[in-house]
């Protein structure tokens, strides 16, 4: 499951990389806690926030748990 968009809070969109501001490691790396919580909860406002808030989060090297 890829992190949010921190352009329409979204977790599947049409939102290429270069329009969210982020790598495509950013983009497709497991969501936080909070993110997971926005989506589930959270009107669109709070998802976007908490995206821009996580965009650039470290990207855990392919292979590592």
């Amino acid at each position: 499951m890829p992190s949010l968009c921190p352009v329409c809070g979204r977790m599947y969109c049409d939102h290429e990389p270069g329009e969210r501001g982020q790598t495509v490691g950013e983009m497709t790396r497991e969501p936080t806690d909070e993110e997971m919580e926005a989506w589930r909860s959270g009107s669109d406002s709070d998802k976007q926030e908490v995206a821009r808030r996580h965009a650039h989060d470290p990207v855990r090297p392919s292979g590592e748990v």
